[in-house]
């Protein structure tokens, strides 16, 4: 006799719920994002760019305009770093919308730029058919109000151009480190973020708030922009053009750098080391022969044209030339803070 058992409910099907975040809203901060048409001298291609003043200035990343590395330059031959493509006449599109594909074409100048920041200011100076109106104005991010510091492994957006897309693009990305320079500031954060064309592109974090300008998977804050930018900014417009980032060495005087390890972070370009270094850039006075000195003993390389004619460590000796470009290559510690950099220049007597 079998023993009676009790009966079992029926299995219930099971639900499976996934949490996902709400994308940030960037409706406001997209409004401000352009895209950049810049010309090289042999190709044209498409940039990045966010509107940080209502008159018609744009914040990019340099290397979006000119040439920001030893890479670049010896890449493409188009001369030292901190030469602009075209320094009078980058086309910068502004959308009505996030769909739109008509944009309004401007023309603008470079008029800032900074390439151991990697960043550039461009201002629209006309339309492609004349001057720009008196009373034009544009939507635009606040560089005043900052944002707090993003989350380590927060997510955010960068809005900008896309590879044969008519209008902007957005791309999801995520913070995985943070950068700091010997003053033991943030200098920068790493993002998985890496579209050449998103070069400039603004970046919006959690909140919705502008985080930065993105630039090779790195994301420059906007507490970094130059202080003296934004007060030429507020005293009037600017008409000149400033480049820094290439200093010229005077004989026999130390030129002293204390801000170490503010530089974008990348990779070698030298595929037998990965190892991450940060290049300093120094002109030599005309047809001098002489040693250049670096304390620590680093690596120096001169360059003439784009191409090597002297290199070494601690001190290297450069025959008279014209246009010399030395490159001070420092090997980028985890912990930068307290490093200084000396850089001389001693003529052959």
């Amino acid at each position: 006799m079998l023993g009676a058992c009790a009966s079992q409910p029926p299995p219930q099907p099971v639900t499976l719920v996934f949490a996902t975040r709400p994308a940030p809203d960037v409706s406001q901060g997209a409004a401000a994002a352009v895209r950049l048409r810049v010309e090289d001298g042999q190709t044209s291609y498409v940039r990045s760019g966010v509107m940080v003043d209502p008159r018609g200035y744009v914040l990019t990343s340099f290397s979006a305009v000119g040439v920001e590395s030893l890479s670049d330059s010896r890449r493409g031959g188009y001369g030292r770093p901190g030469t602009l493509y075209d320094a009078e006449r980058v086309q910068v599109e502004v959308f009505d919308g996030p769909f739109a594909t008509n944009p309004r074409i401007y023309v603008a100048r470079v008029v800032r730029g900074d390439i151991r920041l990697n960043l550039a200011l461009l201002r629209i100076v006309g339309t492609l058919d004349g001057a720009l109106p008196e009373d034009q104005r544009f939507a635009a991010i606040d560089l005043a109000t900052l944002p707090s510091a993003p989350r380590w492994g927060s997510s955010g957006l960068a809005i900008g151009a896309g590879a044969n897309v008519p209008s902007l693009t957005v791309r999801p990305g995520t913070l995985i480190a943070g950068i700091r320079n010997s003053h033991d500031e943030i200098a920068g954060y790493l993002v998985d973020l890496y579209f050449s064309t998103l070069d400039g592109a603004p970046y919006f974090d959690a909140d919705g708030q502008f985080a930065g300008v993105l630039s090779r998977g790195f994301l420059r804050p906007p507490e970094r922009v130059p202080e003296t930018w934004r007060a030429e900014l507020a005293a009037g417009d600017l008409d000149t053009l400033e480049v820094l980032g290439v200093d010229q060495l005077e004989p026999g005087v130390w030129a002293e750098i204390d801000l170490i390890g503010d530089s974008p972070y990348r990779p070698s370009g030298d595929e037998s080391s990965r190892e991450v270094t940060e290049d300093f850039f120094f002109m030599l006075p005309s047809m001098r022969s002489g040693t250049i000195i670096a304390e620590p003993a680093v690596s120096i390389s001169a360059y003439r044209g784009g191409q090597p004619i002297a290199g070494g460590s601690g001190e290297v000796f450069v025959a008279a030339e014209a246009d010399v470009l030395v490159a001070v290559r420092m090997p980028r510690p985890s912990d930068p803070r307290g490093l200084r950099l000396r850089v001389r220049f001693e003529p052959l007597q």
